[in-house]
């Protein structure tokens, strides 16, 4: 139940819509063009988030296995003493960048 305002005197209380034949939550002055329009590109917009979003998350679980992959390549065998130091540098790089990708991916997933 909505009370009437200044603008709507012949509302009543128990919710009837204006007798001008205007709908409630309408902006005055928009038309279907323009509402169309409006609704047209938030909807758009959403689409290209939602895929965007994807698109980015697959990219980052590809870097993450990739770069974890090589990480353990690199850092596994300078463990057991048969790697190079230029190895462990490597490793030690693209464990940084596999963990980076799996941090942004669950900053993604979970926002």
């Amino acid at each position: 139940m909505v009370p009437a305002t200044d603008d709507e005197p012949n509302r009543t209380a128990t919710g009837d819509p204006p007798s001008d034949g205007r709908v409630r939550g309408v902006a005055d002055g928009r038309s279907d063009a323009d509402t169309y329009d409006l609704v047209y590109r938030a909807t758009r917009d959403a689409l290209w988030d939602v895929l965007g979003t994807a698109t980015l998350i697959l990219f980052y679980l590809a870097l993450a296995a990739i770069g974890l992959s090589i990480a353990v390549g690199g850092i596994g065998p300078f463990l057991r003493g048969s790697g190079s130091v230029t190895a462990l540098a490597v490793g030690v790089l693209a464990l940084v960048a596999g963990v980076f990708a799996a941090v942004r991916v669950y900053r993604l997933v979970t926002e």
